[in-house]
């Protein structure tokens, strides 16, 4: 069995939520005009810093929009983007799925919205950094690696320790050894960040007795250190950012604070801008003076839903067998859903029944996704829903069969005259009018009410 359009797998996700592999699609002129506005402002930043990060390395990106009309996917799409790799580490967290919201618990959400590929990178960077001051023989540094003049004298080589550290293998560093190294370039926060990411506690070591202050100027170290180790920048994308009192205190901190080198990312619907500017004007004026404000209104016309859908297909017609007629055919059965379902207008909710419809299609065996496959979806998802104002309950496939010959003037006037006589023997079956009689004389239809 195959999917419809020679796919050999369903092209649609089936969660609300994207995965990696899903994320790297993306349709749709507001969202690419989105993605490029962050990318500009990402490009531009990494650009102007030079040297050591302050204060002015600082930007603030707003995207907002409904439920269901792209921001995570965009957000996902940006975090694994390839050409991002040299440039930035991004960090996810979704504050909808705190609970419950506190300063320390949203500090821990954007700990673990770095991937353990960065961690790695990053531990492995300062661990060498450490090793090159032993090399160096920089006072105190080769104790970090219990590494002596004894170890040297037999052949012991410093390389083989820090290489037993970096894998894990229950090997400890030397704590007060690191802590003289450290504090004679880094400030204390600094060094306790350093700390955690070489000790492997960077997502768990979290002072539940720290105050606001101290958790932004972690913050700002781990920002520092991304620059210094890395060369990178820092992004923080935070989902559902609301009107809470915990959220919006801690992101107007970030904002104050100007982390250096960091892009804030803060993805909201129009009714949470709303309810903070209600709740906490300070933080509203803050919104409203975003370097970017990504505004993705327009992201529900049928236009922009259309290019996503057929995006997901282009993407997985690895031998580009969609022909622009399946194309344009899909396009219309997606417009009659889309113009009469307004509860289908949003991505969501038409990603997820194009999905639906296409495993219909590849149990038929159907070599499209077709008026069956989407009725019987329409049917089994959504029971009950019929064709907004049909008197006669008219089923989804037939109307789009409807709409698709509307355009044929050979059959528009014998398919009206025949739509005109089942609506009348439907009213003659509702006790409205008489049993339908033609005229012997003229062309046209008598119908005699009761």
């Amino acid at each position: 069995m195959m999917y419809p359009y020679k796919l050999i797998q369903n092209p649609y996700p089936s969660n609300p939520t994207p995965t990696i592999e899903d994320t790297q699609i993306l349709g749709g002129n507001r969202h690419k005009e989105g993605k490029s506005a962050v990318l500009s402002c990402i490009d531009d930043l990494f650009s102007k810093i030079k040297g050591d990060a302050t204060e002015k390395d600082f930007r603030l990106i707003t995207v907002i929009q409904d439920v269901g009309s792209g921001k995570t996917h965009l957000a996902f799409h940006i975090r694994g983007l390839q050409q991002l790799l040299g440039s930035a580490v991004i960090s996810y967290s979704d504050l909808a799925q705190i609970s419950p919201r506190s300063m320390h618990s949203i500090y821990g959400a954007l700990l673990r919205g770095f991937n353990d590929e960065y961690l790695n990178d990053l531990r492995k960077n300062v661990i060498y950094y450490l090793k090159d001051k032993a090399e160096r023989n920089i006072k105190n540094a080769r104790k970090i690696f219990g590494y002596g003049f004894f170890d040297s004298i037999i052949g012991k080589k410093l390389e083989d320790k820090v290489e037993k550290f970096l894998q894990n293998n229950g090997y400890v560093l030397d704590s007060d050894a690191v802590d003289k190294v450290l504090t004679e370039e880094f400030s204390a926060s600094e060094v306790s960040v350093l700390k955690l990411i070489i000790e492997g506690k960077f997502r768990t070591g979290i002072d539940q007795e720290k105050t606001l202050e101290e958790i932004i100027e972690n913050l700002s170290a781990l920002a520092r250190m991304n620059l210094k180790f890395l060369k990178k920048l820092t992004v923080l994308e935070i989902d559902e950012f609301d009107a809470d009192k915990e959220s919006m205190a801690f992101v107007k901190a970030i904002v104050n604070a100007h982390l250096p080198s960091t892009v804030l990312l803060l993805i909201l619907t129009p009714a949470s801008y709303e309810q903070i500017r209600i709740a906490n004007s300070s933080v509203f004026d803050r919104l409203e003076k975003a370097n970017y404000k990504i505004d993705l209104a327009g992201s529900n016309t049928f236009e922009e839903i259309l290019d996503i859908i057929l995006e997901y297909i282009r993407y997985y017609d690895k031998g580009k067998n969609f022909t622009s007629q399946e194309e344009k055919d899909l396009a219309a059965r997606i417009k009659v859903i889309y113009d009469e379902f307004p509860d289908f207008r949003n991505v969501r909710s038409m990603i997820n029944i194009l999905y639906h419809s296409t495993e219909n299609a590849e149990v038929r065996d159907a070599s499209a996704i077709d008026e069956h496959a989407l009725e019987e979806t329409i049917k089994k998802i959504y029971p009950g829903l019929r064709i907004r104002g049909s008197i006669m309950s008219v089923p989804v496939s037939d109307f789009i069969k409807i709409q698709k010959n509307c355009d044929d003037m050979q059959t528009r006037e014998s398919d009206l005259r025949a739509a005109i006589r089942n609506l009348v023997n439907h009213a003659h079956n509702m006790g409205s009018v008489s049993a339908l009689e033609d005229s012997q004389n003229t062309s046209g239809i008598d119908v005699i009410y009761n």
